[in-house]
C-alpha cells in the first residue's frame, strides 16, 4: 500500500511537518468532477476535507506531543490521514486521550458549521456548512469504530491493556480487526453491487487499515513480549528472592537478619560476595542493555516499514530475545 502514502512536503505546522500523498491529488479532483454540478460550495467542501483531516490529524499530534511523544509527520491521503510517531506512547490511559482528540476536534469542526448553518440559514453559503458538518461528523463516528488502528481500535485495544495487560489485549483485538474490516469490504461490495461506486473507497480503506493495523500489531506483539520479560528481569534484582537464587543460597532467605548472616556481611567473605554481586549485577545489565537497544531498533523498523521487510539476522535477533527472556523466567 506504499503507492497510497507516497508524498511530498507542503509545510509545518506547531513543530510538525505536514505531507500530501499523490493519491490524494488523484482523488479530489475525482470529487470535483462528480460534485462539479451541485455548485460551487460542493465542490469548496471537497478542497475542505484534507484541511478537516489535518485538523482531526493535529488532535491527535498535539496531545501526543505533550505526552513527550515525537510526532514525525502527519500525512494526508486519498483514505483519510496519518500522524506518524516515534517512540512508545507512555502508558493505555495516554493512548486513549490521544486517540480520542481527533474525534473531538472533527465534532468540534461539525458543531461550529452546524451553528454556521442556523446563522446563515438565509445565504447560499449554508450549503457549505452543510457539507462541513455533515463530513465531519462522519469522520468522527467513523473513526470510532473499533477496528485496529482506527482510534476506535485504539481506544479499545487501550482499555482492554488497564484490565488484561498488553499481550491479552492484542490477541483480543486482532480478531475483531478482522472481523471489522470484513464488514467494511462486504459493506463496500454490496454498495458497488448496488451500483454505487464509492462502495470502492470503502473497499480500499477496508483494505488499507487492515495492513496498517497488522503491521502494526505484529509490531506491538514483539513488543509487548520483549517488554514483560525485560520488566520481569529488571524488577527481578529488586527482589530478594531471585537474589538469593541468583548465588543458590536457600539458607539464606531462611534467616535473612541471623547473626551468622550479619557477620558475613561485615566480614571480608561477605564484601568479596557482595563485589562479586555487584559485577555480575552490572554485566547482566550492559547485556541487557546492549540488546534492548538491538531489539528496538528492530521493533522500530517493524513498526515503520512492515515485519515483511526484516533480514534474516534480524527475525533470528528477534527470535533469540524471545527465548532468551522467556527461558530465565519460566
Amino acid at each position: 500500500m506504499n503507492f497510497l502514502l507516497s508524498s511530498h512536503k507542503v509545510g509545518r505546522i506547531l513543530g510538525i511537518d505536514v505531507h500530501i500523498a499523490y493519491s490524494l491529488y488523484l482523488i479530489t479532483g475525482l470529487f470535483i468532477m462528480q460534485y462539479s454540478q451541485s455548485g460551487i460550495y460542493a465542490v469548496l467542501s471537497m478542497l475542505l476535507i484534507p484541511v478537516c483531516v489535518l485538523a482531526h490529524e493535529l488532535g491527535h499530534s498535539v496531545v501526543s506531543q505533550k505526552f513527550g511523544v515525537k510526532v514525525n509527520r502527519i500525512v494526508l491521503h486519498m483514505l483519510g490521514g496519518a500522524a506518524e510517531i516515534s517512540g512508545l506512547i507512555p502508558g493505555p490511559k495516554a493512548e486513549i486521550l490521544i486517540a480520542i482528540m481527533g474525534p473531538i476536534v472533527s465534532l468540534f469542526i461539525a458543531g461550529i458549521s452546524l451553528i454556521m448553518m442556523i446563522v446563515l440559514q438565509n445565504s447560499p453559503a449554508i450549503e457549505l456548512f452543510y457539507y462541513l458538518t455533515y463530513m465531519n461528523t462522519f469522520l468522527a463516528i467513523f473513526n470510532l469504530i473499533p477496528v485496529f488502528p482506527m482510534d476506535g481500535g485504539r481506544i479499545a485495544l487501550a482499555t482492554i491493556m488497564i484490565f488484561k495487560g498488553p499481550e491479552k489485549a492484542l490477541r483480543f483485538v486482532k480478531p475483531m480487526t478482522i472481523a471489522g474490516v470484513a464488514l467494511l469490504c462486504g459493506y463496500g461490495a454490496l454498495n458497488m453491487l448496488s451500483g454505487n461506486p464509492n462502495g470502492l473507497f470503502m473497499i480500499l480503506i477496508g483494505v488499507l487499515v487492515y495492513f496498517q493495523g497488522n503491521q502494526e500489531l505484529q509490531a506491538r506483539m514483539y513488543a509487548a513480549r520483549y517488554s514483560s520479560m525485560h520488566d520481569t528481569w529488571q524488577n527481578s534484582f529488586k527482589s530478594d528472592k531471585h537474589k538469593d537464587a541468583t548465588y543458590n543460597s536457600s539458607n539464606y532467605n531462611k534467616s535473612k537478619k541471623s547473626s551468622k548472616d550479619t557477620f558475613k556481611e561485615d566480614s571480608i567473605i561477605g564484601a568479596w560476595r557482595k563485589k562479586r554481586k555487584a559485577s555480575k549485577e552490572a554485566k547482566l545489565k550492559a547485556k541487557r542493555t546492549e540488546l534492548d537497544d538491538r531489539v528496538d531498533e528492530v521493533l522500530r523498523k517493524v513498526k515503520e516499514e512492515g515485519i515483511s521487510t526484516l533480514s534474516p539476522g534480524e527475525k533470528a535477533l528477534l527470535q533469540s530475545a524471545s527465548k532468551k527472556y522467556k527461558k530465565n523466567f519460566k
